[in-house]
């Protein structure tokens, strides 16, 4: 729910003790990361040279979300001294990662994995998103066992993508949270190593095959199924070709899924 600007003033008072610490200059800063591989041993590509570390605030600092109840800008300083990054709508959620410098807040955008910098008079404090404890870039995946069932790739609070799968035949797609544990691109899966399969099946070329679950449920492309938003597999979240692809493209090892009804 967005804030008015006389809910945002009453607050103000609370959170300028918070704001007004002392200055310390927030910078991302590069990391060199793991390199991750598929089943095959090759490369995982899908992943990054580098990534992009958020700063931490100053001592005692505790970072905190905010939603913008005014169309406004972003910035690259807290000085106005280059061009605005975007300009951004009401109800736009942004986490606090340091104290206040000047007019402006540096600010985490989760939809663009990025730092930048708000004015302070455009925002108001709200409760944490349910996403950002299990998301450190932004992206998760939102699936729904209901029919029609699907899936939705989330970048924080904005939707990416979103497309129909089949899931598990007699629940066997379990609700919960999981992380993509391993991914193979061109996968053989065999019934044999499923101990509790319905019925015997060899199945080979299922492309993009990303594993979220150790009893052998994943994300892949099925090329066999007759109908989709319905269930029909042995626990795994089966797309079409065009979906796959999409998923693998964007996800990686690591990349959250919230299964539900």
């Amino acid at each position: 729910m967005a804030m008015t600007r006389r809910v945002f003033l009453r607050t103000a008072a609370a959170t300028g003790a918070a704001l007004a610490l002392p200055l310390v200059p927030v910078l991302p800063t590069p990391r060199i990361a793991a390199q991750t591989e598929d089943e095959d041993g090759a490369p995982d590509r899908n992943k990054p040279d580098f990534e992009v570390l958020r700063p931490a605030g100053p001592p005692g600092f505790e970072p905190w979300w905010v939603q913008t109840f005014l169309k406004t800008k972003t910035w690259a300083d807290p000085n106005g001294t280059v061009e605005s990054v975007e300009t951004v709508e009401p109800e736009r959620l942004f986490r606090v990662e340091g104290p206040q410098e000047g007019y402006r807040v540096p600010v985490w955008d989760a939809r663009e994995n990025r730092l930048v910098y708000i004015g302070v008079e455009t925002i108001g404090p709200v409760g944490t998103p349910h996403w950002a404890d299990y998301s450190d870039d932004g992206r998760w995946v939102d699936v729904t066992l209901t029919p029609l069932q699907h899936l939705v790739a989330m970048q924080g609070d904005m939707p990416v993508f979103k497309d129909l799968v089949t899931a598990g035949v007699e629940r066997r797609t379990k609700p919960g949270f999981y992380r993509v544990l391993r991914r193979v691109q061109n996968e053989t899966m065999d019934s044999r190593t499923v101990p509790d399969a319905t019925h015997k099946y060899l199945l080979k070329d299922v492309l993009y095959t990303q594993y979220f679950h150790t009893d052998g449920s994943a994300i892949h492309y099925n090329w066999w199924a007759v109908s989709w938003g319905y269930p029909g597999s042995q626990g795994c979240l089966g797309m079409r070709m065009d979906g796959s692809k999409f998923m693998w493209e964007w996800a990686g090892v690591g990349t959250p899924l919230l299964i539900h009804y």
